[in-house]
């Protein structure tokens, strides 16, 4: 891939990175990051025997972990996705396999507490969750994609279901939402790129996405285009652009190589940057979007494989270093989440404008209800030194149903299942045991029957053979 010149183009990361140890990462094969980083908290999906679980780390203690008290296993099945409301760093959203999306209130000073459980518990959805994702600019309007093939949108406050994209006919494997949220950009294993509007949840543009049924994902660019990562039809891994507009003809295609993990890309809207990593690999890719092209800049390299990474918010950055990004990298075999940051070279110590453009703020443009009304709006923008230290402060989450109660129905329905389902085996296991038991019974009372015949045809046989040698002929 050919170089170009870019004040980008020598980005790089630490080499002695630090790191947390004794975090038991989940290796679960689910095609997920399993990490999700705010400025005060790091959360990674971990590995549990029975249910689900995942880890609460805060990101200004790195180093060794109590892995008993961070964990979060309120949970009927494996956690599949986790993911940080970006207004409200308190805040998280988990995706299950037992169908049920759980929202985690989880306090400055006091972490993660003994028997954690959610605010808010989100049903709706007929089978496991397999993916989450928050609006950019509506305050708690969460979407989550299901092995249901259906993506759903909802009001987490109320834990309403706003509205619901249907069009799939296989797993969905990403979705993302445009700048603004009035429409959905999605990926599936039928081979389909489809865009959704997300009021509504009615199809408006369908086109052919990667040819190859391996898991491919997107992120939406902000001119409308579309950036993809998946494999061809070679199986060789590769990224696109296609317009949202016409998704007919890719415009523009990159080979990456013949490795066969998924790709998991993330996008600097300020920038213009995208982030690749690859599932096992060891490296970090940089592209940047200029002049409607892709163009591949460099890439961080080290010598551990990556499960996933999650990517710290634009507020957690250190202007100091020059910081343009800072990946969470997570490392299942040595159970580490190294923490790397992506930093630009400068000789200068002063504020680098030009590397900390205006960038989103940490107040939603949209309430829930305005969004749900039919209201779209681009996310507020704030000048990058304003936005330092903007969260922190905790900001509270009344989790509620429409008539203002708290509403613990779908998580009590979901435990009620689980235990009739229980009792339903358990009298299956018990009514097979019975008709063994019945079996080996008769088995019992046969085998008694011919000892007995056996008894009875030894002892005709003695008199058999006792009768023949007394009444045996003498010859005269």
């Amino acid at each position: 891939m050919a170089v170009r010149t870019s004040k980008f183009r020598h980005i790089f990361g630490d080499r002695n990175v630090k790191s947390y140890n004794g975090v038991p990462c989940s290796k679960n094969a689910h095609e997920q990051d399993f990490c999700s980083v705010n400025p005060k908290f790091c959360a990674v999906v971990a590995e549990q025997i029975g249910g689900g679980a995942f880890m609460v780390l805060k990101t200004d203690r790195i180093g060794g972990v109590d892995s008993a008290n961070c964990k979060i296993s309120k949970h009927n099945g494996a956690v599949y996705d986790i993911r940080w409301n970006p207004f409200n760093d308190n805040l998280i959203a988990s995706a299950c396999d037992d169908g049920l999306v759980r929202l985690f209130n989880i306090s400055d000073e006091r972490g993660v507490e003994p028997n954690h459980s959610p605010v808010q518990t989100i049903q709706g959805h007929q089978k496991r969750v397999g993916g989450l994702t928050w609006h950019p600019s509506a305050e708690n309007i969460l979407a989550s994609s299901s092995y249901d093939n259906t993506i759903r949108l909802w009001n987490a406050e109320t834990a309403q279901e706003v509205s619901c994209l249907s069009a799939f006919t296989n797993q969905i494997t990403d979705m993302c939402f445009t700048a603004d949220g009035s429409q959905m950009a999605t990926t599936c294993k039928d081979k389909k790129l489809r865009i959704f509007d997300t009021h509504t949840g009615e199809l408006a543009v369908e086109g052919p996405g990667h040819e190859n049924m391996k898991v491919s994902r997107l992120v939406m660019l902000n001119d409308g285009k579309i950036f993809t990562a998946g494999f061809s039809s070679m199986t060789s891994r590769c990224v696109r652009l296609y317009d949202s507009r016409n998704l007919g003809t890719k415009l523009q295609e990159l080979d990456v190589d013949s490795a066969t993990g998924s790709l998991f890309p993330y996008y600097d809207p300020d920038l213009n940057l995208i982030y690749l990593a690859g599932k096992g690999d060891a490296n970090i890719r940089f592209f940047e979007y200029s002049g409607d092209s892709l163009h591949y800049l460099n890439q961080y390299m080290s010598a551990d494989a990556q499960r996933g990474i999650g990517m710290m918010p634009k507020r957690g950055l250190d202007t100091s270093i020059n910081e343009i990004a800072r990946a969470y990298k997570l490392n299942v075999a040595k159970k580490l989440v190294s923490v790397i940051p992506l930093k630009v070279p400068r000789q200068s110590k002063t504020f680098a404008e030009d590397l900390y453009p205006d960038t989103a703020d940490y107040n939603a443009a949209l309430t829930a209800q305005e969004f749900m009304d039919g209201k779209n709006a681009l996310p507020k923008t704030v000048k990058f030194l304003d936005l330092q230290g903007a969260s922190t402060t905790s900001k509270g989450f009344s989790a509620a149903t429409t008539n203002g109660t708290a509403d613990n129905s779908a998580e009590l329905a979901a435990l009620k299942k689980e235990l009739e389902n229980m009792k339903a085996a358990v009298a299956d296991k018990d009514a097979a045991l019975a008709a063994k038991e019945t079996a080996i019974a008769e088995l019992k009372k046969e085998n008694e029957e011919l000892k007995s015949k056996l008894a009875e045809s030894e002892g005709e046989i003695a008199e058999l053979q006792k009768n023949g040698i007394e009444g045996s002929p003498v010859n005269e």
